[in-house]
């Protein structure tokens, strides 16, 4: 049996003209920008998209030399087209990097990404346990530790061994530091996750806190990160995915 082959993804036409509409009404200094850079015409006061589809587009811009009105134009294809969306993010790609090198501001499409970004993104920051939370996981450990070390242990405590052996109390701490690291390997392998694919959520030191914390505070620390990832994948799920081709 032969495999029907894949159709590739392209824009309707009402959405070519949305994208144009878009591009052309509200990010017009961003296309200028992408005009005087890549066109090579510093002098341009005018850029519009002339014409767009699921390859790429085309941007056209006028200048004037000798009082007389010029224009030119230039065509962009697309690397990977996957939708309406990765169309808007390779001009604003173009855009950022044409704003670089001219020395101006970012552009208006980075900056109202980034906004958008700062609503669908997690604060991934660092947060401690509450403070008697913190003490009485640190006592209990430390205080563990001593019973399943110490053979001579002070006279206030050592009723504690017609309870609990010292055997039992060896074992028990060192079922604890296994499991507090195992918490922390789990947080600092998610914490590697999201830097390499969300760089702006997670930085080196933010993963390095929230290691420690996992090896010190265990559960007590693993469920405010759980609770930060399920809050991601909910804001994931949330975001309207880009439309494909439509069926025909």
């Amino acid at each position: 049996m032969s495999q029907a082959r894949q159709r590739r993804p392209v824009l309707s036409s009402s959405d070519r003209d949305a994208l144009k509409s878009r591009l052309n009404d509200s990010y017009a200094g961003d296309l200028l920008s992408i005009a005087r850079h890549f066109g090579g015409q510093p002098a341009a006061h005018q850029a519009r998209i002339q014409d767009i589809d699921h390859t790429g587009f085309t941007l056209a811009w006028e200048w004037r030399e000798d009082g007389q009105l010029q224009s030119a134009d230039m065509q962009h294809v697309m690397r990977e087209f996957a939708g309406p969306g990765s169309v808007i993010q390779e001009v604003s790609e173009l855009a950022v990097e044409a704003c670089r090198e001219l020395g101006e501001e970012p552009p208006r499409l980075a900056r109202d990404k980034q906004a958008i970004d700062s609503r669908r993104l997690v604060d991934f920051a660092f947060v401690m346990p509450r403070p008697p939370v913190a003490m009485l996981v640190l006592a209990g450990l430390v205080g563990l530790g001593y019973l399943a070390l110490v053979d001579n242990v002070h006279p206030m405590v050592r009723f504690t061994r017609d309870f609990v052996s010292q055997t039992a109390c060896y074992y028990v701490f060192v079922g604890c530091l296994v499991v507090h690291f195992f918490e922390a390997c789990v947080v600092c392998a998610v914490c590697q996750l999201i830097k390499t694919f969300q760089p702006q959520q997670m930085s080196t030191g933010t993963q390095a806190k929230w290691t420690a914390g996992g090896l010190l505070f265990g559960v007590f620390c693993l469920h405010v990160f759980a609770a930060k990832i399920m809050r991601q994948f909910a804001l994931a799920d949330a975001m309207p995915a880009n439309r494909g081709p439509r069926p025909r």
